[in-house]
């Protein structure tokens, strides 16, 4: 007796063990896998062409794909606890099952039809969640927006000067009214559904209640039997019920999945694996457009059309003209971001499609409008490169063209010193103008053979403008240059000028000869002109 006791108790300690044992196997198997998957869905964002991330459902795909492995509770990571539980139901089935055939074959195959109707019921709910699921990532996506822009330190001032708060608070009520409706409309459907399941249960518990109750009635089988094999009934169903259930639950993990596939598989057109490389230390080659048109998706217009434009190797080309007229799509169009809707666009004599993508952004340093900066050290964020692999005498000439370098010295950790408050509590906040000097620091140290400032003097005030116009030859020095500027008297050191009016040149050549021209350029040469002498004779009158 004692030795049977010993041998129960040694096997609960051993099964307990082992369950603790494969609980915490499983959450460490678990959280490798949401890692494995957030990896692949970051690099996919990270790498996938620039025009994918201006693309309404390649964004939907990709918070739908984050949500789908974020955390321990995703729905990835629930493919263990679901086929756990399969392989525990189907062995209750099979236990149940073998007492339950004794009695009649009938009732397996009665209580498995009834089951199976249930399961097409709830197939149902998953259909309707997938017909409707853009509209939920769609109020999540908003949500989730303006979770972020409220904690953001950029739009703090905008949102307290312009009473922002109450606004954001509406449009988010309003979202949340529309997601509660969304879920509303959803129990709605699982209420139909539970109902038609309480009534399939009660259809199949009558019957085989009644049932039992015949063969006991002619004696086929005792009242303890008859409770045994009422209980055996209810236990089959219950884990018949349990495995269609995880069946559907992984129908809709599948759901999940496939929006995680599609997103990873969204396809990409630029050539990455092979292709035509450049040496980035070569020095720039011709660029030329021809033909070349350009519309956004779901756009009625072209936003650039038939551009024809040929940059010579070396040369500061400027692009001016009013807001929307495709100054800044045009610069994506020649570093590669985008690839024209018609028409071509080569680089040393090769149609850039042909390029290795990768490599040929490698030739283009940029300025952007938008741009990002990650809070590590100001070198990192000059030399874009882990500390081991930095120039710090390059940084150093870089900030000092870019004309930081005064700010820099006076920090107590020089160009070591952490940027921004988002992570470190001492890091360094930058004005909008000192930005645009890191970032022309940036672009520089990269040294490309093609530099691109879009508005690069735009938070820049006039000291500091003249300053780098003054270094502009250092800047550019043996590079072609495409500078983007509203202020047309900046354009007054570049070889050519381009205007573009209504997506299109109308006007090229150098200030001097646009001027003589008496067309657009000379028109709004004039007018900001006009403004800056207004504001000069005020001054002197006050005086």
């Amino acid at each position: 007796m004692a030795s049977a006791i010993l041998s129960f108790m040694g096997s609960l300690a051993i099964l307990s063990g082992a369950d603790k044992f494969l609980t915490k196997l499983i959450y460490h198997q678990k959280f490798r896998m949401n890692t494995f998957y957030l990896k692949h869905a970051a690099l996919k964002g990270l790498t996938t062409d620039y025009i994918n991330q201006e693309n309404g459902i390649f964004r939907k795909l990709q918070t739908e794909s984050f949500e789908c492995c974020n955390g321990n509770y995703s729905p990835l990571s629930n493919i263990y606890e679901i086929l756990i539980k399969l392989c525990t139901s189907f062995l209750g089935l099979f236990v149940f099952g073998s007492m339950l055939i004794q009695v009649h074959l009938g009732i397996i195959i009665f209580l498995i039809i009834i089951t199976v109707i249930s399961y097409y019921l709830n197939q149902k709910i998953i259909a309707w969640t997938a017909a409707n699921n853009k509209e939920r990532i769609g109020y999540q996506q908003r949500l989730h927006y303006i979770n972020d822009i409220s904690g953001d330190i950029r739009s703090a001032k905008d949102i307290r000067l312009y009473k922002i708060a109450v606004w954001f608070s509406d449009i988010y009520n309003t979202n949340m009214k529309g997601i509660a409706d969304w879920y509303k409309r959803f129990t709605r459907k699982l209420l139909g559904i539970a109902v038609y399941d309480s009534s399939l249960a009660f259809l199949r518990e009558s019957i085989v209640y009644f049932y039992l109750l015949y063969l006991i009635w002619n004696g086929q089988i005792t009242v303890a039997e008859f409770v045994m094999y009422l209980s055996v009934v209810t236990n089959f169903s219950s884990w018949l019920g349990n495995i269609f259930s995880d069946l559907s639950s992984l129908n809709q993990i599948n759901l999940k999945i496939n929006y995680f596939r599609s997103y990873l598989e969204y396809p990409e057109t630029f050539n990455r694996n092979n292709g035509v490389t450049n040496s980035v230390d070569d020095c720039p080659k011709e660029i030329e457009l021809k033909n070349v048109s350009y519309r956004y998706e779901g756009a009625n217009h072209n936003t650039l059309q038939n551009i024809n434009l040929k940059i010579n190797p070396g040369e500061h080309i400027a692009i001016v003209g009013l807001n929307g007229a495709g100054k800044t799509t045009l610069v994506k169009l020649l570093c590669g971001l985008i690839d024209p809707t018609e028409g071509q666009i080569f680089y040393d004599g090769i149609d850039i499609r042909k390029y290795n993508r990768t490599a040929f952004y490698r030739l283009f340093s940029a300025v952007f409008q938008q741009f990002s900066i990650l809070p590590v050290t100001i070198a990192e964020i000059v030399s874009e490169t882990t500390p081991e692999n930095i120039d710090y005498n390059k940084v150093k000439r870089c900030l000092i063209v870019a004309g930081l370098w005064n700010k820099i010295e006076q920090l107590t950790n020089g160009v070591n010193s952490q940027f921004g408050k988002t992570i470190y509590d001492d890091g360094v906040e930058f004005s909008g103008g000192e930005i645009q000097k890191l970032l022309l620091a940036r672009a520089m140290y990269k040294n490309a053979p093609v530099m691109l400032l879009d508005e690069p003097t735009a938070a820049l005030d006039p000291i500091a403008e003249s300053t780098l116009y003054g270094n502009y030859n250092q800047i550019s020095f043996q590079k072609t240059t495409v500078f983007v500027s509203h202020r047309l008297a900046s354009t007054s050191f570049c070889d050519r000028i381009i205007l573009i009016e209504n997506g299109k040149i109308c006007e090229e050549g150098s200030h001097n000869e646009l001027l003589k021209q008496n067309g657009t350029y000379r028109m709004l040469f004039e007018t900001q002109a006009k403004y800056y002498k207004n504001n000069l004779d005020k001054t002197e009158v006050a005086e």
